[in-house]
């Protein structure tokens, strides 16, 4: 038995023997907590409308251990507009230059001091990447189309990733403890994301500009709290912060147009029972990576470097001169995925009719006959199964005043587009260089809306030219948005092959040949030719 001790109380007839506690050992020191740099401070965007840029604040770094993560939050403010020349492109960062140096330009070895141009100094044709060399302005944007790097360094830091079209939001992560990450056993906690939109009016670069869309709260995404997942978040946080996780559009889930849709660009993992959009998925953090890799989203270290200390003073701003830039890349279209998504219509039921005997303008019968829907942007009436046969054709227009009423589609087979470039110049585009457009449709059975279905028809390979300068990479994009939605290609009559149940061009021009002639380049209106076709058939 241990020392005791008597307390007595109020007299000595009554005590109690007590035993006396050992001391206690002093506290001992809690253990040091170690800082990480990960993930990068939280940042504060504000935007200068006019000239489309972000500045970037940054707050002051949490010091915290990965298992105790408070929630952080991640701004994002969209700019009022984006330049047309790098909204949802990558880009090379060029800057003027004060003053011209001595020596001559790496590429074309002539004088920096020299100018081709009357109209401009010396200095007006010069411009500086990132790394500090100067070069003339054509040279080197012509060059970095088709080499994104410093011609004299090889330095890579010049190129940014695209502008995206997401709404302004925000973006907080935190841990979620006691919840492993699905499929990862050096997990045992997962990283919440979570994205707040809310609703607000469209801008001019999105698809209806002025109108409103349907924002979300508390949309959430896991990633596991590991290295590796670590590691993404911090560049989906940079490509959050570029606008290139959400885009304004048709939602796959409820039909419904003018919602906030998650971007192709920036996969996501919503939930933890499996499927396509939940873990466990095991090529899931693989997939992502290569995403963000073909965006030129940089490392997680360099994401950090721009995100945090100095260099998050440039970090979102548009540099002074912007060069699109032009990825190799394969877009598959499959025309039954494409089938089942739904057809982006602004059309209203309509349940009465002002006139019993008012007629459907496409079939002539009355529209008393049959469900009938009014086109939102011009009242105009009709049949709803006139005007998805119409749909079927590519011509979501209004028969009586052309309206535009949807989002064009096709009736091509489904195959291939690859891009690439090529080293010799665009005939009639000189100093730009080539890009090579390559389609292949391989032969298959023809469904529903063709001519003849259930008949075999042939595939074809074809080749396409572009000039690769900025006219050439922007009708680069539509001619992929064209393609993504089946207006390339049709099936029908041959007028090479002479035959029947053959892949042949639809209705816009491509270019396929470098030595002239009807089909061939050089060709100074094709371009514009091209544009105006893209617009006949209501293409962004």
């Amino acid at each position: 038995m241990g020392a005791t001790k008597i307390i007595h109380y109020g007299s000595d007839d009554l005590a109690v023997i007590v035993p006396i506690p050992p001391p206690s050992a002093p506290p001992s020191a809690p253990p040091p907590r170690v800082p990480v740099a990960f993930p990068p401070p939280a940042f504060t965007a504000t935007a200068n409308g006019l000239a489309g840029t972000c500045s970037l604040a940054a707050t002051q770094p949490v010091t915290s251990t990965w298992t105790e993560l408070p929630r952080k939050a991640e701004q994002y403010i969209a700019p009022a507009v984006l330049p047309h020349s790098t909204s949802t492109l990558p880009y090379a960062s060029l800057f003027f230059v004060a003053h011209t140096p001595a020596g001559d330009c790496r590429i074309c070895r002539l004088p920096l001091s020299s100018s081709s141009s009357s109209s401009f100094s010396a200095n007006a044709q010069l411009a500086k990447l990132q790394c500090g060399h100067v070069f003339h302005r054509s040279c080197i944007e012509a060059s970095l189309r088709h080499h994104p790097i410093c011609p004299t360094c090889g330095d890579s830091g010049c190129i940014e990733p695209p502008l995206g079209t997401s709404p302004s939001g925000t973006m907080h992560h935190s841990i979620l403890r006691d919840k492993p990450c699905p499929g990862f056993a050096d997990s045992p906690s997962t990283i919440l994301i979570e994205y707040d939109v809310p609703h607000a009016t469209q801008k001019p670069y999105h698809p209806h500009p002025g109108r409103n869309f349907h924002g979300f709260l508390r949309r959430k995404a896991y990633l596991p709290n590991n290295d590796a997942g670590r590691d993404l978040l911090t560049r989906i946080i940079y490509a959050w912060k570029r606008g290139l996780v959400f885009s304004v559009g048709t939602s796959k889930t409820s039909g419904r147009s003018d919602s906030i849709v998650w971007s192709s660009l920036v996969p996501h993992k919503t939930s933890f029972k499996g499927g396509p959009h939940g873990w466990p998925d095991e090529d899931y953090l693989r997939v992502c990576h290569e995403k963000l890799n073909a965006l030129l989203v940089p490392d997680a270290e360099v994401c950090e470097r721009r995100m945090s200390g100095a260099d998050a003073m440039t970090f979102g701003q548009m540099p002074m001169i912007t060069v699109p830039i032009v990825l190799r890349e394969g877009i598959e279209y499959d025309d039954d995925s494409m089938a089942k998504i739904p057809q982006t219509l602004d059309l209203k039921p309509i349940s009465r009719f002002p006139l019993s005997n008012e007629a459907c303008r496409i079939c002539r019968r009355l529209l008393s006959s049959g469900f009938c829907v009014e086109v939102r942007r011009c009242k105009h009436a009709f049949h709803q199964c006139c005007l998805e046969r119409g749909g079927l054709r590519g011509c979501n227009r209004c028969p009586v005043c052309g309206a535009s009423y949807g989002e064009p589609r096709g009736n091509s087979p489904s195959g291939t587009m690859s891009i690439d470039l090529e080293n010799s110049v665009c005939p009639g585009f000189a100093p730009a260089k080539t890009i090579k457009l390559r389609y292949r449709i391989p032969s298959g059975i023809q469904k529903a809306y063709h001519p003849n279905p259930g008949r075999r028809y042939g595939g074809t390979n074809r080749t396409a030219y572009l000039p690769n300068n900025e006219e050439g990479i922007l009708l680069l994009q539509r001619l992929k948005y064209a393609w993504t939605h089946g207006l390339t290609f049709t099936v029908g009559y041959s007028i090479t092959n002479k035959r029947d149940d053959c892949v042949t061009w639809a209705t816009i021009p491509h270019k396929t040949r470098l030595d002239g002639g009807e089909y061939g380049f050089p060709d100074p209106i094709y371009i514009q030719n091209c544009n105006q076709c893209l617009d006949d058939l209501l293409l962004p």
